[in-house]
């Protein structure tokens, strides 16, 4: 049964299997071989900064020196950490509260299949929007409609066909999407909610948190519309270099979730360790500037030469992506790449919709000029 699956992926070059690595900084070891990593989402060269590690561990305070919880949030897993982080963030985002979770995906999906269950809800999708979200949706056996990657018109279109048959309408959306690199429309969403009373916005920021505003606080706060948004995902394992999420939403949906959302209910809640590393990088946020903008600044150029280059490319900002189309063609362009030592393995279907097999370029805040200069001159 399973022999026929494998054969087909492996007949349209698309079988996976895990590479063996050993990390070291901003490198990987596969086969032996030294590699620039160009895949992770480390976007501010967090995770391998020993001084900043080392500064952590210094000052752990002894609560905090547990590597397991022991029990969910809901029964005895609820140290005080969890409540401290909580309560730093819901500083940030006056009249919201803060709920943390275990991993984006276990927020996504038990957040919108939650909300699912709440009576004559209908969901309104971007095709780009993560499988997390689309998971909860199908979890929660949502109504849902899909519309066109960034699509206003067709949104709105949604909106005025469905808008008497319902009495909420949640609009499913990323700030900075994770595969095309592209900017959400934000104020065209939020002006569409000023237009549509029964609209509420669910913006998942996993790529632009830590990266944009001077806290580190995301896109959404960044261009002003934090005020706006209903439900506002952060998660930690990428440019906050650490592990989790949480949602930033209004009081009664909080008390929602923790009744509500099952991964919340069910799950050994992280270590709070690992709580105590995230509030740790978050209040630490406005030293990491140079970062932010050393990062644009690769981004900016990185585009540039490949304008120059005539190369078709996507990504508004630090994920920038070489459509090859044809899955074959991506994986041969990911071995030159390694075999000229550069880790960037190529992205397939279903990842990307059909046909736009690309090697996906995560920058990061340690590359250095010469470095983006050598990958152009390999392409």
């Amino acid at each position: 049964m399973l022999d026929d699956i494998f054969t087909t992926l492996k007949q349209n070059y698309n079988f996976r299997v895990l590479s063996h690595l050993k990390h070291d900084n901003c490198f990987v070891y596969k086969e032996g071989k030294k590699l620039l990593n160009l895949a992770s989402n480390d976007y501010l060269a967090l995770s391998y900064d020993k001084n900043l590690i080392e500064e952590f561990l210094d000052n752990l305070k002894e609560k905090y020196k547990y590597f397991s919880s022991s029990s969910s949030r809901s029964l005895s897993g609820n140290f005080e950490i969890y409540e401290e982080f909580e309560e730093y963030l819901k500083m940030q985002f006056q009249g919201f509260e803060v709920l943390h979770f275990n991993s984006g995906y276990h927020l996504n999906l038990s957040c919108i299949a939650a909300l699912a269950s709440v009576p004559k809800t209908l969901f309104l999708a971007d095709k780009f929007i993560h499988a997390s979200m689309v998971d909860g949706l199908l979890l929660g056996k949502a109504h849902f409609f899909r519309f066109k990657h960034k699509d206003i018109k067709a949104l709105e279109n949604l909106i005025q066909i469905h808008y008497d048959k319902y009495d909420n309408i949640i609009i499913l959306s990323e700030a900075l999407f994770s595969m095309d690199g592209d900017f959400s429309d934000l104020k065209a969403l939020c002006a569409l909610k000023q237009r549509y009373k029964k609209i509420k916005l669910y913006i998942d920021e996993a790529h632009s948190v830590g990266c944009f505003n001077d806290n580190g606080l995301g896109l959404v706060k960044h261009l002003g519309f934090d005020k706006e948004i209903d439900f506002l995902v952060f998660t930690f394992g990428k440019a906050v270099a650490s592990m989790g999420a949480c949602i930033i939403t209004h009081k009664e949906f909080k008390d929602f979730f923790i009744n509500k959302a099952r991964a919340f209910i069910y799950s050994t809640a992280l270590a709070p360790i690992n709580v105590a590393f995230t509030l740790f990088i978050f209040k630490k946020m406005k030293e990491f500037k140079e970062k932010r903008e050393n990062l644009h600044n690769l981004a900016f150029l990185f585009k540039e030469k490949f304008a120059q280059k005539k190369y078709e490319i996507l990504g508004d900002a630090y994920i920038i992506s070489l459509v090859l189309g044809d899955n074959l063609k991506a994986l041969n362009i990911a071995q030159i790449l390694e075999n000229q030592g550069f880790f960037a393995p190529a992205i397939k279907e279903p990842t990307v919709p059909k046909n736009t097999a690309r090697i996906r370029f995560s920058l990061h805040a340690g590359l250095r000029l010469d470095d983006i200069e050598r990958i152009i001159n390999i392409l």
